[in-house]
């Protein structure tokens, strides 16, 4: 690996960082996916205001709210779009010559009585896998509120967490809220 790549790296594992420590308490009032997105832009904003120094109109592209934010969601899917037997998108989307691109992939799991996270796991990540066939980062974010009788393997989660970054530079979050 070369230095310049581990200079994205090295940026690339800060916003994971910025993420996966993020405080989100309830006066976020976050019920689905478009709530959590909401909640993590503007701290995303202000990492690449601080770490990539980029206008972040020309960098950061997410569903938006607005019709402005929507159209311009619109016109990033030609940066973004991957077409594998369908279309995949991300929810938030960073390209920037600083690091190049990175797909952040978000799930909202509500776990209820038994069901667990294995769904949301296998959904978001095959999400992030096929990001990471044209860019060369993904984050893949699984934020969850936990029922009583649930148990997370936190074992097993690392070690996932590990073989997806280092076999595809993917980062895996999985996170409480």
């Amino acid at each position: 690996m070369n230095k310049a790549e581990t200079e994205k790296e090295k940026i690339v594992i800060k916003l994971r960082k910025l993420i996966e420590n993020l405080p989100i308490n309830d006066s976020f009032s976050i019920n689905s996916e478009a709530d959590l997105e909401y909640a993590l832009l503007p701290s995303i904003r202000k990492f690449i205001k601080n770490n990539l120094s980029a206008d972040i109109e020309k960098v950061l592209y997410h569903h938006g709210r607005t019709l402005q934010e929507k159209k311009h969601w619109t016109d990033s899917k030609s940066l973004q779009t991957v077409k594998l037997f369908g279309v995949n998108v991300s929810d938030i989307f960073i390209k920037c010559s600083k690091i190049g691109a990175v797909a952040i992939e978000l799930k909202y799991a509500k776990l209820l009585k038994k069901q667990g996270l294995t769904g949301a796991l296998q959904r978001a990540i095959g999400q992030s896998l096929i990001a990471t066939l044209r860019h060369p980062f993904a984050i893949c974010c699984i934020f969850y509120r936990q029922s009583r009788k649930n148990k997370i393997e936190f074992g097993l989660i690392e070690k996932l967490k590990k073989i997806l970054w280092r076999k595809h530079k993917i980062y895996l979050i999985v996170r409480k809220i």
